[in-house]
This record gives structure tokens, sequence and C-alpha cells, in this order.
């Protein structure tokens, strides 16, 4: 039922599609292998079955999809004009892609659902517990893997003011919604909040052991203004960490 002989290769065969030249292409390749491992894991932790835990491993693979198209047409990662998982639904359900990775379409509505709300701010009600098992998998293994990507590929440097709003929910302990983000150093706030939006323990415990986060809050730098506030935001955020 699942192949992840094929899976790899004709995901491989997709991403060949467009500029691998492009280091924001190759990115996004290696993220999405990375995430597909992390959500098979949290899925054992969980003791799923071996039919979940492969279900959680492809979407892993796919949720990311409609990032190379997003890439190809903006040179960016910004989801403010063009959503890469609303892209991702359209290219692998009405493009038909999503048979090109498995042939059964019993896990089809669950695949769709997980990969559309993986990046939104909220997640609806209007979803049965087995979409929000998997939502909540693909969620929390994506921000484990983004902290490392953080950490190997940008310059995370905080030099200017962040926003009120982003500071307020900061310290209410809340995540942060893209449409608060205001400038670079909100947008890299945002980051450090993901801190707040995982949804289970098992998930925590993974990111501890791979060390990502905290090597990546060792990695800001800031300037003479910012410090003693970013510094304060880092023990309060670390402090979650242990939880």
């Amino acid at each position: 039922m699942f192949d992840f002989n094929l899976v790899n290769q004709k995901f491989k065969d997709y991403v060949n599609g467009f500029d691998i030249n492009n280091e924001k292409i190759m990115l996004k390749y290696y993220h999405s292998l990375e995430v597909a491992n992390i959500s098979y894991e949290i899925a054992n932790r969980l003791n799923l079955k071996e039919e979940d835990k492969n279900l959680a491993k492809l979407i892993g693979y796919l949720h990311d999809i409609g990032r190379f198209e997003q890439v190809t047409t903006t040179n960016s990662f910004k989801d403010k004009n063009i959503d890469h998982a609303d892209i991702g639904v359209k290219v692998l359900f009405e493009d038909k892609l999503i048979r090109n990775f498995i042939k059964d379409d019993k896990y089809d509505e669950i695949i769709k659902k997980s990969i559309k709300y993986h990046n939104k701010y909220k997640v609806p009600n209007l979803l049965n517990e087995r979409e929000k098992l998997f939502i909540n998998i693909i969620r929390d293994s994506d921000k484990i893997d983004i902290f490392r990507v953080r950490l190997e590929n940008y310059n995370n440097e905080i030099l200017e003011i962040p926003s009120v709003k982003v500071l307020e929910e900061i310290n209410n302990c809340k995540s942060i919604n893209i449409s608060d983000i205001k400038n670079k150093t909100d947008s890299l706030l945002c980051v450090m909040a993901f801190i707040f939006d995982f949804n289970y323990k098992e998930s925590i415990e993974i990111l501890k052991s791979k060390g990502y986060y905290k090597k990546f809050l060792d990695s800001i730098q800031t300037n003479d203004i910012n410090k003693e506030l970013i510094n304060k935001i880092k023990t309060k955020l670390l402090e979650k960490l242990e939880v």
C-alpha cells in the first residue's frame, strides 16, 4: 500500500522538474525528507499502528509540495501573497499528482486536510479526531525541522524593534499570526514562538533530543538596543522547552 521507494523516486522526479540549482528548491527538498522521517518518529512514539505511521510519513513527504511552484513563481517562501499549502492541495488533488505517490484513494481526505492546514495559524474545529491527529503530527514535525533549517541556512540577526502585538503574543505564550508580522525581527520572533504551538509532548521530546531549538536560539544575534529584551525572550522560551 505504501511504497516509499516509489514515493522517494516520484518525489525526486517532481522536484527535478524545477530549477535544482536554486538553493530554495533544494532546501525544501531536503526539508521534506527530514519532515517525513520526523513524522514517522512522532507517530511511532504515539504508538500508532504501522499503517498510520506510514501515512504520517507520506504526508511529511508531501506537505510542502506547493513550495516548489511558489519559489518558481515568487522566489520567496512568503505565504502572505501565495499560500504554499493551498498550492500543494491544488497540485496533488486538482492536478491529480497524488496518484503518483499512492494508488489507493482511501487516505485522500486526510492527506488533503493535513497539507491544507499544516501551515495555518489555527486549525478549524470542524474536523474529526483522526483528521486532527495527522494534522497535529505534520504541524509538529514541520516545526521541528524548521528550527534546523533556520539554524543551518539563515543569518538569524535581530536589528529592528519588535512590533508591540508580536511581543504581546510572546508574553502571553502564544504563537504569532503572520498577519501581525511587520519587519524581519517579527518574522524571526514568529519562528521562535513556534515552541508555544506543539501538540504532543512526544514532539517536544524529539525536538530536545535533536538539540535544534537551543542551538537555534544560541545562533540569534542582536544589537545593543534589543539585547536585554531578546535575552529575556530566549529565557522564557527555554523555560517552555523544559515543560
